[in-house]
Parts: C-alpha cells; structure tokens; sequence
C-alpha cells in the first residue's frame, strides 16, 4: 500500500481503511472521539516520520505502510504481565522496553489534557505497535482478542485509555520480539513530540539484554572477543544507539556493573563506588567527618576517592587532618582514574603511583613548612587580594601580608 498527494487522497484513504478493516470486521470506531477517522486521515497526511527503513533495518515489515486507527482494547499494555500460552511462562512486566515501566504520572496528565482539549498534533511522531505472536495473543476481559504490543507510547496510550477514547492511531509493526527492545531504544525513544525520552538505564538495559541473548549479534561479537576487546565492543554496540560519546561512556559504566555482564575492567565513578560500598562493606558507616567518608565497625577511618585530578592533593590534606585528631587507623579507597588504561599488566604500577603522589605531597608540605616556619630557610609569598568591595577599586591589588 502507499501514500499519495493527489487531490483524491482522502478517496485513497477511505479504501485503504475498508482494506484494513476487513482484518477487523466488528470494530466501529466512535467518530466523536478525538481518535477518529478523521484524525486519522490527517495524520497520514501530516505526519512525516515514516519507520518503514528502520523497520526494515531491524529485519521486521510494516503491517501496512500506513498509519491505522485501532481498537485500543487490541492492545496490551506496557509494563503489564502477559504469558506465553505455550509454554505458561509469564513475563511479569510485560515486554518491557524501558528499564523502569512506572509510567510518569506528571508527563501521562499533560497529554490527557491534551486529549480532552480534543489537541492532538497530527505532524507528530505517532505510536507505534507489534503484532503480537500467536502464543502470546489473549481474549481480553470484554471478550476482544488482544493482538498487538506497544513499542513506543505507552503513556499515550495510557492517557488514551484514561480518556476513555475507544481507539488510538499508530503504526503496525511485524517484528522478532529480541528485536523490538532495542528499536524502540535506539530509533523511536530518542524523539520528541509526545514521545518520553529515553534514558541511559533503557539503553543499558536494552544492551544487557542482546548481551545474554544467545541469539544477537552482540552476543556472537562476544564469543570471539579476545581478551580485552569486551569494552571496546560494548561501546560500539552502544554507539549503534545514537548516543553521544559522553553519553555512551556513562551508558558503558551502567552495563559493567550489571553483575551478569562479564567486561575486561570495571570502571568507578562515585555513585558506583557508593553502591560497591553498601553492598559489600556493611560494617562502614557513613560519617559527617569533612576530612574521611567512613568508619569500619573497627574503627578504621576511611577515605574514599579516585585516582583523579587533584585528588591525591585532597587526600593527602585528608590524611594530616585525621593524624591531628588521633592516631587510629586510616585506610585509603580508592578506584584508578577513567581515563586509565588499565590492564592485568600495569594495574599494579599504576594504582601504587596514586600512593605515592599522595605520600609525596604529604613529604613535600612537610618539607616546605619545616624550611618557611622552623628553619627560616625559605621565602615567604607575599599575599594580595583582588578588590572586591565598592570601596577597594581605586587602590589595586590589596596586600594582606602581615
């Protein structure tokens, strides 16, 4: 089927709905609902955002190649449990697309509103459902068979349902169900118009997901990976996303930590490092202490960084201040920077050079306060203060040496 400009389109469009709803004998949809034929001619025409190439890319085919207007009872909703009549497994969300399936009330509501106001924008992104495979398909409470899954717009669907509207327009979809996760995440979920972005969890989770998937071709890249390639081939297949690469790194971190995900380093940032912690050290307790971030059951006080930036500065510092209060026990944790290309090879080298920038600062203000303060060996700075007060701006620098 196609789509056409020519003045008798909407004679085109009216037998292209007798042809789909032939599929569907009993449905009438109620033309005084916003979701109507209407609107749904209107959006054929307005709506510019074809999937056809994307469908197609992701070895799935459109249903038809237009959009339809469908019974919304057909549909089953997303995050909702459904079960496989073959087998009896349930899936307990549902085939989740998103890694969180709470729908956002707030976000839900705007387009609720929308709907009541009859304010539906027809050039937008519309949404879009799959065919759902025979062993999954269901009569419904109300006795209608329910066929179709949503890919993208499960809170307009949502709205719609709270709306009470008896249909809802989008696009059909035939495509592998391992497929469709990462679809949605990668073509449609990234767009605006109605549509709630994706995150970098959905991404993540969608990435997880063709990582156990004995059947993707992540999996297969996975196989044969040699010995530190793991990394490098998860960041393509993240890349494959349409993310940015400051994106894609902090979408990478997510997935090393997922605990089935096997990778050639783990990398730490601070939320990490927290959840290592409260996993792991359920002995060390949170302090209010500026100066270190824990303390064991034993009473170790325990910093907690990363082998970045200036930090081993900011540790050293630590260390003295804790020395000035007591004598108990201090221990340092801490992760090797990000950017550190850390390897079975020089992983110790390099975590042993954090400690001793940190104890060479420690000897180097030691140093310098025993030559400017004891010995009188050393120069003194001189100490100016740029003018800040209304009052100050005729004089210059202001010297605060005393």
């Amino acid at each position: 089927m196609t789509t056409t400009n020519e003045p008798n389109v909407v004679q085109d469009y009216d037998n292209l709905n007798s042809a789909f709803n032939s599929l569907f004998p009993d449905y009438q949809p109620n033309e005084n609902l916003l979701f109507n034929t209407e609107l749904l001619n209107r959006c054929r025409q307005e709506c510019k955002h074809k999937i056809d190439v994307q469908v197609l890319a992701y070895g799935g085919k459109m249903v038809t190649d237009v959009l339809e207007l469908i019974d919304i009872r057909t549909v089953h909703p997303a995050g909702k449990e459904i079960k496989n009549n073959k087998t009896g497994k349930v899936l307990p969300k549902g085939f989740q697309i998103r890694f969180d399936t709470n729908i956002d009330i707030a976000h839900k509501n705007d387009i609720l509103e929308d709907i009541w106001n009859k304010d539906w924008l027809p050039s937008a992104p519309q949404m879009v459902f799959f065919r759902l495979p025979k062993e999954y398909q269901y009569v419904g409470d109300d006795g209608v068979q329910v066929v179709w899954g949503i890919i993208d717009g499960a809170h307009r669907y949502d709205a719609a349902d709270d709306a009470n509207e008896t249909s809802v327009i989008g696009w059909l979809v035939d495509m592998e169900i391992d497929k469709i996760r990462k679809f949605a995440n990668a073509e449609l979920n990234r767009v605006k118009y109605g549509a709630k972005a994706r995150t970098n969890n959905d991404i993540a989770a969608s990435v997880c997901i063709s990582y156990k998937d004995e059947t993707s071709d992540l999996y297969a890249k996975i196989q044969v990976a040699e010995e530190g390639d793991v990394n490098q081939i998860l960041l393509d297949e993240i890349m494959t996303y349409h993310v940015k690469s400051q994106t894609a790194g902090a979408i990478l971190r997510i997935i090393m930590h997922d605990p089935d995900v096997v990778v050639d380093r783990k990398e730490y940032d601070s939320k990490r490092m927290s959840n290592y912690i409260a996993e792991h050290k359920l002995d060390w307790i949170k302090t209010k202490d500026p100066h270190c971030d824990y303390v064991s059951g034993k009473g170790v006080r325990i910093i907690v960084t990363q082998a970045s930036g200036s930090n081993h500065v900011i540790v050293a510092h630590d260390i003295c201040q804790l020395l000035r209060v007591s004598n108990d026990p201090i221990s340092v944790v801490f992760a090797t920077a990000i950017t550190d290309k850390l390897n079975k090879a020089n992983s110790l080298e390099k975590r042993l050079a954090f400690k001793r920038k940190v104890i060479g600062v420690i000897r180097v203000m030691g140093e310098g306060y025993k030559a400017m303060f004891e010995d009188l060996t050393a120069v003194n700075p001189n100490w100016l203060c740029f003018p800040e007060l209304a009052d100050e701006f005729d004089d210059g620098l202001i010297n605060i040496t005393v």
